[in-house]
């Protein structure tokens, strides 16, 4: 069964079915904690090899989070 969104729109309902909207979730979700865990190194890495405050990259990582936890708790209050 696909999303009724989907159903609407021409010719996506052949392309877009369950199966390729779970690969798209998963994919998104690995590429997430990938990128998650490659700017916690960069920021140990400034950190303890450089000896500075890296504050963009601070406040990226509490943008990051506050926007997991604002969804998290936006899709548990909708559904």
């Amino acid at each position: 069964m696909t999303h009724p969104v989907l159903n609407r729109i021409l010719m996506l309902d052949q392309v877009a079915d369950e199966r390729y909207c779970q690969h798209q979730r998963r994919s998104t979700s690995a590429a997430a904690i990938v990128g998650t865990l490659t700017l916690f190194a960069l920021l140990e890495y400034r950190l303890l090899v450089e000896h500075r405050v890296p504050w963009d990259l601070i406040w990226v990582i509490y943008a990051m989070g506050a926007t997991k936890i604002s969804l998290m708790l936006w899709y548990r209050f909708r559904n």
